[in-house]
């Protein structure tokens, strides 16, 4: 590591002291990059992120990048059913023995917040979703649907999208939207009415109808359960129940919109009381004879916050004391399932949305962990993190006594071949800091060779190819580079991975530049 301190410092004096690049931001960038290597490279060689991991009994993963789940808004219209694109989407981040989790799917047109996402309670849907799956594990991965209902998020007029029409005649019951813990309307920072995206251009959010005990409560797991077994019925290796990000589980975990007296409301154990229900009307009970997933093939999703010190929330979905709800339900999930779940998976509330267009600029990227240091004694089974990981910071926070799993969103949008990417960054700084421990000298090669696509924040949530499908994998690079003529009907069944990417679109960010024109903090 001396070696490669040595070679850090003599690169940044000549880059300091050449006038053509001496601009005080690009200064900044190349010193706090410099000090990002350093890290990654002494943090790498106690990483497990690549070491294999038994995942519940989903199966064995090869290693420990996953794509975190993504809303997209790419779902076909009027059936909400995933697409061709949304098919090649997935095969193109898929890879042997790596976990990929799916968008967030409605559990029932009473979930329907965002125009263009699919759902997962129809016929259509189901198949729609079995090509994705069958699509991944052709290619030696797997695949876990996360069931997602939005609660006061979903605005009503969705009521009259097509599918919750064909949904009632089919079913001959309503799943009219918006619905909560309590009737708590979502405010701006103001406090005045928050807005959203509707199909007829932006409204105020509604006010949210209370969930009745004897009914709405039942039904909704009843919903709940009927999605899961369509995922099962669509291929899905697992299934994650999302009760993070101010959506409807987490709108009663939190007293901000938990306004309740009866049993779902007041303190943590009444507050936590729907998550414990929704799971046990999907996970197999060898007693009650219910459910429809193994334990061990169930992931749940927490967004912990620290709302009462000005910390980051969705939706305005605030607590007086969060630590208290969320160490609650991370303790009844040990406890109910004695660390057996396939997976517990938190948000780092680190992510603020204005700033994430710039991956050098972002202040998520250099905030420290919270979560981890919380949970990790609490919840002893495998625990998987997201939230402004970066390149420099995964490895560290993947060894011993971290995260178990780690999920990126936002570069796996633009890199669709990220674990290769990260693995072979990986590998150089091993062999580079192997080489200088062993030999005393200087590093033989400074490892900038692996860059990534820089992600293009514009097209995350827009219809269509771009900013879906076509940014390029390394392996494209090389075959368009090899290959410069070949049109798209020259391709051969080999090729098909390639479909849609395009070759010098985007621009190329060096993994240790992430963050680095902030005030380090390493």
């Amino acid at each position: 590591m001396r070696s490669v301190r040595r070679f850090l410092h003599t690169f940044t004096n000549k880059i300091s002291t050449n006038p053509s690049v001496a601009s005080s931001f690009h200064q900044r960038i190349v010193m706090t990059a410099a000090r990002s290597l350093t890290m990654a490279a002494k943090d790498a060689s106690s990483s497990n992120l690549f070491q294999p991991l038994q995942l519940g009994s989903i199966g064995q993963l090869e290693h420990r990048i996953v794509l975190a789940p993504l809303t997209r808004n790419r779902a076909t219209e009027p059936d909400l059913v995933p697409s061709d694109l949304t098919v090649q989407y997935y095969c193109q981040r898929a890879s042997r023995g790596g976990l990929l989790i799916t968008e967030a799917t409605n559990i029932s047109p009473e979930s329907l917040a965002y125009c263009g996402t699919p759902g997962i309670w129809s016929s259509k849907q189901v198949e729609g979703w079995r090509r994705v799956t069958e699509a991944v594990h052709a290619k030696g991965g797997y695949m876990v649907c996360q069931l997602w209902h939005t609660g006061r998020v979903a605005h009503p007029s969705f009521a009259s999208h097509p599918a919750a029409q064909d949904y009632e005649t089919v079913t001959h019951t309503k799943r009219i939207p918006c619905v909560s813990s309590s009737a708590t309307p979502i405010v701006n920072r103001r406090g005045e009415p928050g807005k959203t995206m509707t199909y007829e251009g932006i409204q105020p959010y509604g006010t949210p109808r209370p969930l009745s005990l004897q009914e709405d409560i039942p039904r909704v797991c009843q919903d709940y359960a009927r999605a899961a077994q369509n995922a099962l019925d669509a291929g899905f290796d697992g299934i994650e129940i999302h009760a993070a990000h101010g959506y409807l589980i987490d709108q009663f975990l939190n007293d901000g919109v938990n306004c309740r007296r009866d049993e779902y409301g007041g303190n943590a154990e009444n507050r936590c009381r729907f998550l414990k229900q929704v799971l046990e009307s999907v996970i197999t009970n060898d007693e009650s004879g219910q459910g429809i997933w193994p334990c061990h093939k169930v992931g749940v999703r927490l967004s912990p916050h620290d709302s009462p010190h000005g910390g980051y929330t969705y939706y305005g979905t605030k607590d007086s004391n969060p630590d208290s709800v969320y160490g609650h339900a991370v303790q009844y999930l040990q406890e109910q399932f004695q660390g057996q779940l396939a997976y517990v998976f938190l948000t780092e509330p680190r992510w603020v949305g204005k700033h994430d267009a710039s991956p050098e600029t972002d202040p998520g990227f250099q905030m420290p962990l919270l979560n981890l240091s919380k949970y990790r004694s609490v919840y002893k089974g495998t625990l998987m993190g997201a939230g402004g990981f970066t390149p420099s910071t995964c490895f560290g926070a993947s060894s011993t006594g971290g995260y178990d799993m780690l999920a990126f969103g936002r570069w796996f949008i633009s890199n669709p071949d990220l674990p290769l990417r990260l693995r072979l960054w990986y590998d150089q700084l091993i062999s580079t800091t192997t080489t200088s421990n062993n030999t005393g000298s200087s590093p033989v090669s400074f490892p900038t060779t692996i860059s990534l696509n820089r992600y293009e924040r514009d097209t995350f949530y827009t219809p269509g190819a771009e900013g879906y499908i076509d940014y390029p994998s390394m392996a494209f690079e090389q075959y368009h580079e090899n290959h410069p003529q070949t049109s798209d009907a020259d391709k051969t069944n080999e090729d098909l991975d390639f479909e849609g990417m395009v070759s010098g679109k985007y621009e190329k960010v060096p993994p240790q530049n992430i963050g680095a024109s902030l005030k380090s903090k390493l």
